[in-house]
């Protein structure tokens, strides 16, 4: 399965311009490295600028600040639609050859593919003596949140954080690639059935952000909920119960038009709702960030008054 990633080059280099592109890497590339990624967007960049971008001279920048190095896999390393800042100046993890280790006949050690593992190991020995502690399932990456989707309830914020989440089964070491890349949605596992299958090596599509946002289409829970709360106020009395629902920001509750509708009776936001990549808060309480809608809408209000029901004066 394909992945979707945006790129932001910021033109941090004397006369190099911005841009932003949106990149659809397909299954067939889960074996390259980060580094081809960047090929692809620095050789399009190059093509109208004159200043020229060497991939191998720039890095990728995660959501959270966190650098990406340049040498690592697409298939552990980028997460389906998220955003990458890309910044000058070399970023790699490269193991040389001179430090993997032989075996007493002199043969190499190879590195096992399985998920979680990425450890060095004699082909040669015997299972007993290649017992690995891997994942059985993908890994997934929704917004800032990282975890195995065999372990949702080990859960962590940076890569080296994910990259220390203990292997959940006891067998031996594989170079049999799981051939399932990193996914933002638990539907991951749709993928599977494709595991195997051989595949064209498809050119990445790179689309500019308005082609993209044509042909994905459909309204973000963001943009949604922006939209909800352009609306003009309406009445949401209920005239058999003598009920109304709160258009308040941040509140919502149910309660009596008639009784117990005091001025302290409300506590909503007086400010906008702020959705910045995967950072979501309120103008008015800037410090309660959040990285999940759910934990957004639970933010308590900061001020006080009456419910509004979209009939009163307020």
């Amino acid at each position: 399965m394909s992945i979707k990633i945006l790129i932001k080059f910021e033109g941090n280099l004397a006369g190099a311009l911005e841009k932003s592109s949106k990149l659809g890497v397909p299954k067939s590339w889960q074996t390259k490295t980060v580094g081809d990624v960047i090929g692809l967007f620095t050789k399009a960049y190059n093509a109208k600028s004159d200043i020229q971008l060497v991939k191998e001279e720039m890095h990728l920048v995660g959501e959270d600040g966190e650098k990406i190095y340049s040498d690592a896999q697409v298939s552990t390393t980028l997460g389906d639609h998220c955003d990458y800042i890309l910044k000058p100046g070399v970023h790699i993890k490269h193991t040389s050859i001179a430090t993997i280790p032989v075996n007493a006949a002199g043969k190499q050690y190879v590195k096992c593919k399985n998920y979680g593992c990425q450890k060095y190991f004699d082909e040669d020995a015997s299972s007993e003596e290649n017992t690995c502690q891997h994942h059985t399932g993908p890994p997934i990456f929704h917004d800032t949140i990282k975890y195995w989707s065999c372990c949702e309830g080990t859960k962590a914020y940076d890569f080296e954080g994910f990259q220390l989440i203990k292997g959940c089964n006891a067998g031996t070491h594989s170079t049999v690639d799981p051939s399932v890349s990193i996914h933002s949605r638990h539907t991951v596992f749709e993928g599977a059935e494709e595991a195997g299958k051989v595949v064209a090596d498809a050119q990445p599509i790179l689309k500019s952000i308005s082609d993209f946002n044509e042909q994905e289409g459909g309204p973000t829970a963001a943009g949604e909920f922006g939209r909800i709360l352009r609306q003009e106020r309406k009445s949401s009395r209920n005239e058999a119960d003598g009920t109304a629902k709160c258009q308040r920001k941040g509140c919502g509750q149910t309660f009596l038009v008639e009784g117990n509708n005091i001025d302290t009776a409300c506590t909503f936001h007086q400010g906008q709702p702020i959705f910045h990549d995967a950072v979501k808060f309120w103008s008015c309480c800037p410090n309660k960030k959040c990285y999940d809608f759910d934990s957004f809408m639970a933010v308590p209000g900061c001020s006080q008054g009456l419910h509004d029901d979209g009939v009163i004066i307020l």
